[in-house]
């Protein structure tokens, strides 16, 4: 992913106060943690999305599910080596 691209996506996650961006060993490296209200509010969607991962797997069948999987890491390698 761009650089550019994740610091536009990590902003909002850092307003809302879910991370916490620090400075690392020099400047064009930065570490991100998880706060304590990130935590909670991931610990608070997790059973969701995987409910709704669970849901999705059942209303397409173990064939489909796979093949699904299969073609987004296709197309997640075509992405990353056409360097887009």
């Amino acid at each position: 992913m761009d650089r550019t691209t994740l610091t536009r996506n990590l902003k909002p996650l850092e307003r809302e106060g879910l991370i916490k961006i620090f400075p690392g060993q020099d400047r064009r490296v930065r570490q991100i943690a998880l706060t304590e209200k990130g935590g909670n509010v991931l610990d608070e969607a997790l059973p969701r999305w995987e409910k709704a991962q669970a849901h999705l797997a059942s209303i397409l069948g173990d064939n489909q599910w796979d093949a699904l999987h299969t073609s987004l890491d296709v197309a997640t390698k075509a992405i990353l080596e056409s360097k887009l």
